[in-house]
């Protein structure tokens, strides 16, 4: 779809690209022409700039996925899964619910036990989570895996995961804790990059710290 960046402003795309899986932003940047992926280049982190000027994935992608996610935020056209499930249009299986959040069954368990705790209102990322209601979500999931590991269900421990952004394998855009029981031999686990384990100096350990402070005191 070339020329279509040209219909966003950079506040948009860069929502898209937040939301975007990295395989669609690979099929794009492939396909893109070339001012179309400077733009989206620009938008991205340094890190990710990076990896994609070093990466040679052919992995397969779709490459107008990034104008359709960028043309619903456009639009205001976004549907939720999730607050479809809060306000009762969509059935689940609720294990906990009061005003400021709701815990309820994965329709798709990795293990058996596999809960899903979102915020009632609709919060896209867990970035604009107010305080409180994250911490009612941890405590909530704290609780859960207790709950699991004491019941008929069992397991010897539990996940809990939260993506934050397409490329950390976000699909809905309400802000949402995997609560992820975990038995040995499970099949369950995550894949790291060929790098890990290397120890990192503490010289940039330091300086990266360094860097994160100054960014949470502002």
């Amino acid at each position: 779809m070339p020329g279509f960046l040209s219909d966003f402003t950079d506040q948009q795309l860069k929502t898209a690209l937040f939301r975007v899986r990295t395989h669609d932003l690979l099929a794009f940047l492939r396909e893109a022409e070339e001012k179309e992926r400077r733009r989206a280049l620009r938008l991205l982190c340094s890190v990710t700039r990076e990896n994609v000027e070093r990466s040679d994935s052919k992995e397969p992608g779709d490459p107008s996925a990034l104008a359709r996610i960028a043309a619903s935020i456009k639009q205001g056209d976004e549907s939720c899964v999730f607050c479809d499930i809060v306000a009762g249009r969509m059935p689940a299986s609720f294990v906990h619910r009061d005003d400021r959040i709701a815990a309820f069954m994965d329709l798709y368990p990795i293990t058996r036990g596999h809960v899903l705790i979102i915020p009632t209102e609709h919060v896209a990322s867990m970035a604009a989570v107010a305080p409180d209601v994250g911490a009612a979500m941890m405590n909530l999931a704290q609780r859960l895996g207790a709950a699991v590991m004491s019941s008929a269900l069992g397991c010897d421990g539990y996940n809990l995961f939260l993506a934050e952004g397409g490329c950390a394998d976000q699909d809905i855009f309400h802000a949402h804790l995997h609560v992820i029981p975990r038995h040995h031999v499970d099949g369950f686990g995550l894949l790291y990059p060929p790098r890990y384990p290397v120890e990192e100096k503490r010289s940039a350990l330091d300086e990266t710290a360094g860097t994160i402070k100054f960014y949470l005191s502002r």
